[in-house]
């Protein structure tokens, strides 16, 4: 090595990776080598296959905003890390912004699974890309090399556990709080009980006046939401600190809580100025043991999809099929219908079309309809068409 590579090597200040090396493509081979063996994966690695690894694999360099990979994507390559910052992330989520100095990617290179979260630059960025051929010749068959990979992601397992332990907490703050805050409800629901009275009237001659039946109405629906919030609270805080309760399913009239759940939604936002339609068999359907506060979750959840699918004045169909053993409920827009490329991922993943949208609504769906009701929970979908959701349960 020659004066002036010394004093470029020097200058690095004994390789930390605070900065980065962005300059790495133009500097000579000796100090290519002596950047990658204080990357954790190469630190006992012999010249001659890092040398192999800066002749055959090649730099990648990614733009302010460029992806570099995205979830989902089936990929035979990992990548070495040599500048710039890199943002991982699932869906809108921010898992975690790493610097230079590591290595990333090497998952789907063990396990052969799409990739399980985006990566994409943060400013500009350089890496080294590394094959399937490669990693599995070079660096598998160095038991160093594995133990650094398992390090690595011993690390980000622990690292994980962390961000949601801490999620967790505040979930659960969050949602103690909630109850708090729906207090006043009891307090207006005392008053509105006593308004009820003065409008049925002081005695058994009056005459109850105009707007009783307005109120009894709206009172008894605020009540039926606040007794369902209050529910979905506790089963939250129960899942938080992993205090089991038993799953209550009894017989309920399947019928009645299709119109119930399709008045009370098409309140909602995406339901304006859409119509309902209710499809219901020809015989009257048998009560079905259910768990009512779910299951009008699940409908609500398909209502508001199809809402957000459908054009203005558009139709949602609701109804019921009888199928020999089963109740088939549905839940049809009339919209563009789902992409072929949506479809696998739709029930597996946290998926949403919507701005505003999480992806957890079908994932609820289908766990409250197969693991809680031992139903199941399907779609079908025709491009420029629309989109049809069912769910059984057993009769």
């Amino acid at each position: 090595m020659n004066s002036q590579e010394s004093e470029t090597l020097a200058e690095k200040e004994a390789f930390s990776f605070e900065d980065g090396f962005s300059d790495y493509e133009n500097l000579p081979k000796p100090s290519k080598l002596e950047i990658l063996k204080n990357i954790s994966l190469f630190h006992t690695f012999p010249d001659r296959v890092l040398e192999r690894l800066v002749d055959s694999c090649k730099l990648i360099r990614l733009s302010n905003e460029e992806v570099l990979c995205e979830e989902g994507a089936v990929e035979e390559k990992m990548w070495v890390h040599l500048s710039g910052e890199l943002l991982i992330y699932k869906l809108k989520k921010t898992i975690d912004v790493i610097r230079p100095g590591g290595f990333l990617g090497e998952m789907s290179l063990i396990d052969n699974l799409p990739r399980a979260a985006s990566i994409r630059s943060v400013g500009d960025s350089l890496l080294i890309e590394i094959d399937n051929e490669f990693f599995h010749k070079e660096i598998l068959t160095d038991t160093q090399a594995v133990l650094s990979i398992m390090r690595t992601l011993t690390n980000r397992a622990r690292h994980n556990l962390d961000i949601i332990a801490n999620e967790c907490r505040q979930l659960n703050c969050m949602v103690h709080d909630m109850r708090n805050y729906m207090v006043p409800l009891s307090i207006s629901e005392v008053h509105m009980n006593g308004l009820l009275k003065k409008l049925e009237g002081t005695s058994k001659n009056h005459k109850k006046r105009e707007g009783y039946d307005e109120l009894d109405t709206g009172l008894k629906k605020m009540i039926s939401v606040k007794n369902n919030v209050l529910t979905l609270i506790d089963q939250t805080l129960s899942v938080t600190v992993r205090k089991k309760s038993d799953y209550i399913r009894s017989p309920a009239d399947i019928v009645k809580l299709v119109h119930e759940t399709t008045e009370d939604t098409f309140c909602h936002k995406q339901l304006k100025n859409k119509q309902s339609k209710i499809t219901l068999p020809g015989k009257p359907v048998q009560e079905i043991n259910f768990n009512e506060l779910d299951i009008k979750r699940v409908l609500q959840n398909l209502m508001i999809n199809a809402g957000y699918a459908s054009e203005k004045n558009g139709v949602v169909e609701v109804g019921i099929q009888i199928k020999e053993k089963e109740a088939w409920v549905y839940v049809t827009d009339h919209g563009t219908g789902i992409p072929d490329d949506v479809k696998p991922l739709l029930l597996k993943e946290k998926y949403t079309s919507k701005p505003d949208g999480n992806g957890f609504g079908l994932l609820s769906c289908r766990e409250i309809i197969e693991e809680y009701h031992d139903g199941k929970f399907w779609f079908e979908s025709e491009w420029g068409k629309g989109t049809t959701f069912y769910f059984s349960l057993a009769l």
